[in-house]
């Protein structure tokens, strides 16, 4: 009885496919997070120039 070997290589590709796309998802999703959390500092920070800067602005 002849058995025939399979063929494994397309497992491999596949694989390595999965794991590649996996961690572009990861770092698109802290990207975002990274990214909002900047962007609610800057309006914090804007805030506070403005707020300052009124202050200043009314004391003289």
């Amino acid at each position: 009885m002849y058995r025939k070997k399979l063929d494994n290589k397309g497992q491999g590709s596949a694989e390595l496919i999965l794991i590649i796309g996996g961690l572009i998802v990861i770092v698109l999703l802290i990207g975002s997070y990274v990214s909002n959390i900047t962007g609610k500092a800057q309006t914090n920070i804007q805030s506070l120039l403005k707020i300052e800067r009124d202050y200043l602005i009314n004391k003289i």
